[in-house]
């Protein structure tokens, strides 16, 4: 099969044509690869009459609101059998929207921006102190960023797993089958730093952006898209021809795998039939990051996150800091070089790769599961982001928008009984990021299956705008796709053909 449909070997797009090298340099010097970094979707919301007040009240209020995010403690439920609280959404798309988040936004602050410490106690006055280090289309730009295979040079570099531990090796390699590692030097790992008493360098991954490798299973995504490119390759494609390829199926598993999944079913038809009504880009192929977007709409793990997951046949019911990547490869030069064979992922758990149902997400309400102080910092970082990047309270949006905004008695009804007392300063002016969970979890909306109307419109047309303005777009005319189709199991399936190899 063609997999480069539409002709002949496809050129190096601009971006690669710089060069890797210079590209790097360019952005520790603190270039910005997008030439516009980020922008307002709703740039007549940005008066004061639309924000939340400015002032040191604001943001005691919005502490006390983010300790009251935190889930109440409950016996864990059990990862495998579906629980009050989750969803029908299988567990692997919270790290999918992690990924994507992850892939199109590094968000760099300028030297002024960045001195500004609490003290300042309102928005930022503009957003020309914030430099996007990705390049902001849906291009795979945190996976190709990453050294290539030096044995060859059209492969991704990937790292291999130590030797497993104990006796009970072959028996967790059966139970693995083919979405686990077929050996103790199987190449599933991130390529790695050695060891190094700097821990910032410490078996670190040798990539610029280290956030994917923050827990396991983000980790183990990172992981399978390298291994999708390898696969392609090993199909007889050129470097460039498999890059072309792996970006318009990632795409394609956004919008149309994705996409559906996380939002209102009309919005997404609507958007996907006729395009964007709200926003679009000005000139083709010149895209900024809505702040909407990036800090509110789409801030969907921290929600959909489980306490605990089966990670594997051996590592079942383990809490989600126990994943840390940190923590299995240990501080202070202890532990292994690699990630252990043992904490190979087991991707039936997360999908629906076999008969057995995988876990599924937590459904999208105002609460965060985990540890309570982890779960409060989380939800301070992100509600108090919005605040300083100046965005427009959920009302002002649903206003905007044509809609009844949840206010008063309305949002608050939405809320678990916890949450209602510190809600109460915001009942007028919300969050733009909590308006946007209230109102995905209201029991009389979408009751946490997805998001509500102001959240789907906000995701749905900026992730149209984003893959039209990517490298290699699907939506560009007269494009043909040589695929079907490719969700995120595709993608696993796509991985496991390297393991085969």
């Amino acid at each position: 099969m063609d997999m480069c449909a539409g002709g002949d070997e496809p050129r190096p797009m601009l971006r690669e044509a710089i060069g890797e090298r210079v590209r790097a340099l360019a952005l520790e010097a603190g270039a910005r690869p997008s030439d516009q970094g980020f922008c307002r979707m709703f740039p007549a919301l940005a008066g004061e009459a639309h924000l939340l007040p400015s002032g040191p009240r604001t943001l005691r209020d919005l502490s006390l609101l983010a300790a009251t995010m935190v889930e109440p403690e409950a016996p864990p439920p059990r990862p495998r059998v579906k629980s009050p609280g989750d969803s029908d959404l299988p567990a692997a798309y919270t790290y999918l929207v992690e990924f994507v988040r992850n892939d199109l936004v590094w968000e760099r602050r300028s030297q002024d921006e960045a001195a500004l410490g609490p003290a300042a106690y309102g928005p930022l006055g503009s957003l020309s102190g914030l430099l996007n280090r990705r390049s902001g289309g849906l291009d795979l730009d945190s996976v190709y960023d990453a050294p290539r295979d030096p044995a060859a040079v059209r492969r991704m570099l990937l790292g291999p797993t130590s030797p497993r531990s104990g006796a009970s090796a072959s028996a967790d390699a059966r139970a693995e089958g083919r979405n686990g590692a077929r050996n103790e030097d199987a190449r599933t790992d991130l390529p790695r730093h050695p060891r190094s008493r700097d821990p910032a360098r410490d078996r670190t991954p040798r990539m610029s952006d280290t956030r994917n490798d923050a827990n396991l299973i983000l980790s183990q995504l990172h992981v399978a898209f390298l291994k999708a490119h390898n696969a392609l390759i090993a199909a007889g494609l050129s470097f460039e021809a498999a890059r072309r390829a792996l970006r318009r199926r990632y795409q394609w598993m956004v919008l149309e795998d994705l996409l559906p999944k996380i939002c209102d079913p009309q919005v997404v038809d609507e958007v996907l039939a006729t395009g964007p009504r709200l926003w679009r880009a000005q000139k083709p192929g010149e895209i900024s990051m809505p702040v909407e977007f990036f800090a509110a709409a789409f801030v969907l793990a921290p929600s959909m996150t489980r306490p605990s997951y089966d990670y594997n046949a051996r590592f079942r019911a383990v809490e989600h800091a126990a994943l840390a990547t940190r923590a299995v490869l240990g501080a202070g030069g202890r532990g292994p070089d690699t990630l252990p064979g043992e904490h190979v992922i087991a991707w039936d758990a997360f999908l629906p790769l076999r008969a057995e149902a995988p876990q599924r997400a937590r459904l999208l309400d105002t609460q965060i599961a985990g540890a309570p102080e982890s779960a409060a910092a989380l939800a301070t970082r992100h509600l108090t982001r919005g605040f300083r990047l100046g965005l427009p309270s959920g009302q002002a949006v649903a206003r905007h928008l044509g809609l009844r905004p949840l206010r008063d008695d309305t949002l608050l009804a939405t809320l678990p009984d916890h949450q209602r007392v510190a809600a109460l300063p915001f009942c007028e002016a919300t969050p733009l990021w909590f308006y946007i969970l209230a109102e995905a979890g209201d029991p009389n909306g979408p009751a946490g299956r997805h998001l509500g109307p102001v959240g789907s419109r906000i995701v749905a047309e900026s992730l149209w705008n984003l893959v039209r303005h990517s490298d290699a777009s699907i939506l560009a005319p007269r494009e043909m796709a040589d695929f079907e189709r490719f969700s995120l199991a595709d993608l696993v399936l796509l991985a496991g053909e390297e393991d085969a190899t």
